[in-house]
């Protein structure tokens, strides 16, 4: 056979496999692209957010608490010793130490220069929303917020609030740990799962604060109906599964982004890049697809009880089912278990829980001169129920002890470790100390 015979032939080849390779890529890329718009065409008939602009409600400038965030940021004047005194001084506070006379001199200086912006957080609980990130920009270009310096603002606003009370104040003190517990809850009103994390974290910071402040101390019935009022639970799984809304509304807007710029969002401009990008376009389709219906998934367990999504997690095949091997072909996927993320709420929770109970506790203490005898006797006048561990799905711990009692729940590790906590959690079950409590002496 003469070599320009066997080059056409090879030629043909090539041509036929080229062209089987472009149709089969061409019905795929069409297949995919229906299947992708009919899913998104479901999901917005059903009411699930899918731009940024259905992600939360109108937050005017004269309602936003992120302005006063801003300005009060501005004017925070904490150095490094700062920061690094209000942290030892907190991992003080949770491990029940009393603060060192040097240290509560030093607390008192610093929230002395810096009572100014303590009353713009103060006032932020006032505002009814919140919302740090330009509402019509892009998740993806959103701005974050300062995480390090609101934790040091939460801990010296906790703090001022401790040193009123040592003062005689608990009335100051407690509207300020209101205050706190008011603008932290609406930090998650961002709907993006890094302002979700943040706002926890600065809840639970509050509520160690509220505990030393009531602990040991005369608190009026009035106070203790506006606290226990403040501290339920319930609206943060709704706030949990509003920020993965946020994270899946994130991917669709990237997996769109990839779709229409292929190499350009993926691999720079690179022929061979380009060409990738555009083979892999059904894949890409495909995947932004698994990742709404995922992640609308995982939205609705959000809302689920703890105990109830654990047991979720391990039987349903919707969350233990393999990611499909070829999407590592694009290199683009993002998302996934948030099962951590559900433990750290069901911290929250419980700490909500315990600080709740307990306050009830002392209300009926103050109504009938000693402690209830069991937590059902809080039933109907001051709680409507008894609460559920959100880790077991049975009533919280509780038990008289001498002239005081101690409620909590059992934590990740399901066992009872005599009340005792560990305020950080290092990995998803702790093997002792991670129950949840609020105990009084007396």
């Amino acid at each position: 056979m003469k070599p320009r015979k066997i080059l056409i032939k090879i030629g043909l080849v090539l041509l036929i496999a080229v062209t089987a390779v472009v149709a089969v890529r061409a019905i795929l890329n069409y297949t995919e692209g229906r299947l992708l718009a009919r899913t998104l065409a479901d999901l917005k008939a059903q009411g699930v957010p899918l731009t940024v602009k259905e992600l939360a409600a109108p937050c005017s400038d004269a309602d936003n608490a992120a302005r006063l965030w801003r300005a009060a940021a501005n004017l925070l004047a904490i150095e490094n010793e700062d920061k690094a005194l209000l942290g030892r001084a907190f991992a003080d506070l949770v491990a029940l130490k009393p603060l060192e006379p040097s240290d509560r001199s030093a607390l008192e200086g610093i929230a002395a220069k810096n009572q100014e912006a303590l009353g713009l957080l103060h006032a932020m609980a006032d505002k009814p929303c919140f919302l740090y990130r330009d509402p019509r920009a892009p998740l993806a270009e959103t701005m974050i917020l300062e995480a390090v310096k609101m934790i040091s603002a939460t801990r010296l606003m906790g703090f001022d609030a401790l040193l009123r009370a040592e003062k005689g104040d608990v009335r100051s003190a407690t509207e300020r740990i209101r205050s706190g517990l008011g603008y932290t809850s609406k930090v998650a009103q961002e709907g993006t799962l890094i302002s979700q994390l943040i706002s926890a974290a600065e809840t639970r910071m509050f509520l160690s604060f509220l505990e030393a402040v009531c602990r040991g101390r005369n608190v009026d019935d009035e106070i203790l109906l506006w606290l226990i009022a403040d501290l339920e639970p319930g609206p943060w799984r709704e706030r949990l599964a509003r920020s993965i809304s946020g994270e899946r509304i994130l991917l669709l807007e990237r997996g769109s982004a990839v779709i229409k710029g292929g190499s350009r969002v993926m691999a720079g401009e690179r022929p061979s890049s380009r060409l990738l990008y555009w083979l892999l376009r059904p894949i890409l389709k495909d995947e932004v697809r698994w990742q709404q219906k995922k992640l609308v998934a995982w939205e609705r367990i959000a809302r689920e009880p703890y105990f109830q999504q654990r047991e979720l997690l391990k039987t349903d095949p919707e969350f233990s089912e393999s990611v499909p091997w070829y999407f590592k072909l694009t290199g683009f996927l993002e998302g996934g278990a948030y099962g951590t993320v559900f433990l750290k709420n069901a911290q929250l929770e419980a700490t909500f829980l315990a600080a709740r109970t307990g306050l009830a506790c002392r209300l009926y203490k103050s109504r009938n001169g000693s402690y209830p005898e069991s937590l059902e006797a809080l039933m109907p006048d001051i709680l409507a129920e008894v609460p559920i561990d959100p880790f077991t799905g049975k009533p919280f711990i509780y038990r008289r002890e001498g002239e005081g009692f101690i409620v909590y729940s059992l934590g990740s590790n399901e066992k009872d470790d005599g009340g005792r906590s560990t305020y950080m959690i290092t990995q998803m079950v702790m093997e002792k100390d991670d129950d949840w409590a609020w105990k009084e002496d007396r």
